[in-house]
């Protein structure tokens, strides 16, 4: 099932969702130039044990567009957006950029969030080789080529204050590096180290691990989440 929700003042979010509505939830935020639907192979494995919604962030998929994309913006619109829809206590789960909208939101919103999964996130570290930042977009854009160009922007220079937000994170947390990713893994194991109840998986698999090999991403996550299941 796919609806609109609005947010009061802006934006309009699409979500998508599976499962079943009388478990415990599960929030996924996709990557940069995605949008939720990238969740639903994984979700049709997790969806007889959980209530899953996966949300296109602003800018992508469904969504609206707008003119902020820093990730404090995005984060703001995941906790109106679990507002809205009556969610407290979710499992929240981040693939690349929405790893990142995940990571600051269970640092600055513990009440929220009860667990955390990571999905091959980008660590605080300048982006090597940097990234390109595009200018303009183009008519077949399918994201807008503004979150494109700020996020790009946040990935060559990050603040290394995001490192400190590590410790600010309460739950139980996996963080997921697939083998052939392309964002160094030794950084995701120490981010996963200086997370206070943190966990670091490696997964044979590339950076879009839950949409190319779904049932290696629900290996890795089902232990984790096995609590949860009730």
């Amino acid at each position: 099932m796919t609806q609109s929700v609005a947010l009061p003042g802006g934006p309009t979010l699409v979500i998508h969702e599976w499962g079943r509505p009388d478990r415990a939830a599960i929030v996924m935020l996709h990557g940069l130039g995605s949008s939720g639907a990238s969740w639903r192979y994984a979700a049709s494995l997790l969806g007889d044990r959980f209530r899953i919604v996966a949300v296109d962030l602003r800018g992508h998929g469904g969504s609206s567009w707008a003119r902020d994309y820093s990730f404090e913006t995005m984060r703001n619109d995941v906790v109106r957006l679990l507002d809205a829809i009556g969610f407290y206590g979710v499992i929240l789960v981040g693939h690349s950029m929405g790893g990142l909208v995940a990571y600051l939101l269970a640092a600055t919103r513990p009440d929220l969030v009860r667990a955390l999964v990571l999905a091959d996130v980008p660590t605080p570290d300048p982006a090597n080789p940097p990234r390109e930042v595009p200018l303009r977009g183009s008519p077949d854009d399918t994201s807008d080529w503004r979150a494109i160009s700020q996020v790009r922007r946040w990935r060559n220079n990050p603040p290394q204050e995001w490192w400190q937000l590590a410790e600010r994170i309460v739950c139980p947390t996996l963080v997921i590096g697939p083998t052939e990713s392309h964002l160094p893994q030794d950084r995701l194991a120490e981010l996963a180290r200086r997370i206070p109840r943190g966990e670091f998986v490696a997964v044979e698999g590339g950076h879009n691990l839950h949409e190319d090999r779904p049932s290696q991403f629900d290996i890795a996550v089902e232990p984790f989440l096995t609590p949860w299941a009730r």
